[in-house]
């Protein structure tokens, strides 16, 4: 029989699986951003700023990607 907590911590793991989904879906996107980016001008300041918040982006979905996969797995 399934006891309580299982089931608890089946949700969890479920739910975290989920996340981690997403957000890497989020780092593609913002990767992908980055990269389109690069096509226009350089040296433009706003372009340049956008790169560097989709960098931003791409970084902290792959971080909080990796504490929900070490928190499912740990």
């Amino acid at each position: 029989m399934t006891k309580p907590d299982d089931l608890e911590q089946s949700d969890v793991r479920d739910a975290a699986c989920l996340a981690v989904e997403q957000f890497n879906y989020m780092e593609a996107l913002f990767s992908a951003l980055a990269d389109r980016l690069d096509a226009f001008g350089r040296e433009d300041k706003t372009i340049l700023d956008a790169k560097r918040l989709a960098l931003l982006g791409r970084s902290h979905a792959e971080q909080w990607a990796c504490a929900f996969l070490d928190e499912t797995n740990g």
